[in-house]
């Protein structure tokens, strides 16, 4: 029988073949991107597809954000049209929020469509090389997402920490390797952005290789400690 891993919890007794993760549905009754909805003693749970989501990768890859729970503030840079962002909507619960940031105006406007009903997530059309753009909207966070496939995508992560994260928060990033160069084995790329990090103050605890899932992608979670 396989174990369903829900956030915290693990049951190995949950008779449903097929699934990794579940969250718990922050609105009953409604899937967000197609995904399966199950009950489990009495209450509705949305499967967490690692194939449409890098941090559901990482995860399942043993990369564990204690951070994330009831309560945090997160600022996601990438959120698209908010498939994983309605995951950690589930996890944070209404006394949390996400500041979802999203450049291209398509998949904003699926965003804006979640939030009808997510109330705890704030969509933000700007650009994430230039965070000035949303100081007035985002304060302090506890977890910083980045899933920006820019071959500067580390610099930017790391302009947002400086801005945004608070100290000892966590940060999480999906390194897209051919973003960053064409020549270089993705191995060599994400080592290079790993000492990068850590040279600007982040403090690593744990990165893989999720490549088998998002190719040539490698996560990296860190706790920031700020300027060395």
């Amino acid at each position: 029988m396989k174990s369903v891993k829900l956030m915290d919890r693990v049951f190995t007794d949950f008779n449903q073949p097929g699934f990794e993760f579940l969250t718990k549905n922050l609105i009953p009754g409604i899937s967000v991107y197609g995904e399966r909805l199950v009950q489990y003693e009495n209450e509705e749970y949305r499967e967490w597809m690692h194939s449409k989501s890098k941090l559901a990768s990482g995860m399942l890859r043993g990369v564990r954000i204690p951070v994330l729970k009831p309560g945090c503030h997160v600022l996601y840079l990438g959120a698209s049209s908010g498939t994983t962002v309605s995951h950690i909507s589930d996890i944070i619960g209404l006394d949390g929020v996400v500041f979802a940031v999203e450049f291209a105006p398509r998949p904003t406007r699926d965003l804006l469509n979640l939030v009808h009903s997510r109330k705890n997530i704030i969509p933000i059309l700007a650009d994430v090389r230039y965070p000035e753009e949303y100081t007035d909207i985002v304060h302090g966070v506890d977890f910083l997402y980045a899933d920006v496939a820019q071959p500067n995508q580390s610099e930017l992560f790391l302009k947002n920490a400086q801005g945004f994260l608070k100290n000892n928060g966590l940060g999480y990033i999906a390194i897209k390797a051919r973003s960053i160069s064409q020549k270089l084995s993705s191995e060599n790329i994400f080592k290079n952005e790993v000492k990068f990090l850590e040279s600007k103050g982040f403090d690593t605890i744990k990165t893989a290789n999720i490549s088998k899932y998002h190719k040539e992608h490698h996560v990296y979670l860190g706790r920031w400690k700020g300027y060395n």
